[in-house]
């Protein structure tokens, strides 16, 4: 399996007969032909979606576009066609992948992918989100939030996840992670939407539970960057 970090949450994961692209944002996207390609966008925002994928369409021959449907719903003009709309909490067989949708503690969904028996976790915005000074009952919503949605998971298989770890939420910037490594049996887990701060993989691992998990934990350190996991 061969990962690409393009850039904030934007992952493409190449398998044999298969290329998953994530959360297209900005930056270079590796040239992958001959194989069957499935472009995700979890949700509207646009460090999570940009139309530009769509001419990816022009570049392979075997494209398929699995968006969220709260993408349709705020876009101001219509999609190019065609694409797969898919809800939250729902599971979809689309071409030669099995997906199950969970819903964001933002907007949109997370994906959990099952392709070439390989198990692929994208949460998209799914995040513990606490912020410093936000109500408490909002807080504690958003917790509260989260922690269903990842009782879906929590007995699932999970070669490989891509989990947020936000320097904006300063103390509670691994919240997330910390509960998401605890009470899943991903064998990896890669962070994302750090906004351009990778020492904060490094912060991460130095911190008590950050240590704990650092045989699971990759790391991230630049744009562009690739790895290779037998996995």
């Amino acid at each position: 399996m061969k990962v690409t970090f393009i850039d904030h949450s934007g992952f493409l994961v190449e398998l044999e007969h298969t290329v998953l692209l994530f959360d297209y944002y900005k930056g270079e996207i590796p040239h992958v032909p001959g194989k069957k390609w499935y472009i995700f966008s979890s949700h509207f925002h646009e460090d999570h979606f940009q139309e530009k994928i769509f001419h990816l369409r022009e570049v392979y021959d075997d494209v398929t576009y699995i968006l969220s449907k709260d993408i349709k719903q705020h876009r101001k003009h219509q999609l190019e066609e065609p694409y797969e709309l898919v809800s939250w909490n729902e599971t979809y067989q689309i071409g030669g992948l099995k997906l199950h949708t969970l819903q964001s503690t933002d907007e949109g969904c997370a994906f959990y992918v099952e392709v070439e028996g390989k198990y692929i976790y994208h949460a998209g915005d799914l995040n513990w989100w606490h912020w410093i000074g936000e109500p408490e009952a909002d807080n504690e919503y958003m917790k509260k939030a989260y922690i269903e949605q990842m009782e879906y998971l929590k007995d699932k298989p999970i070669d490989l996840a891509f989990v947020l770890l936000d320097p904006r939420q300063e103390e509670a910037y691994d919240w997330g992670m910390n509960y998401f490594m605890e009470h899943t049996k991903a064998k990896l887990v890669m962070p994302m939407h750090m906004w351009g701060q990778f020492s904060w993989c490094e912060k991460y691992l130095q911190s008590e539970k950050g240590k704990r998990y650092a045989k699971r934990f990759c790391p991230v350190h630049e744009t562009g960057e690739v790895f290779s996991h037998r996995i």
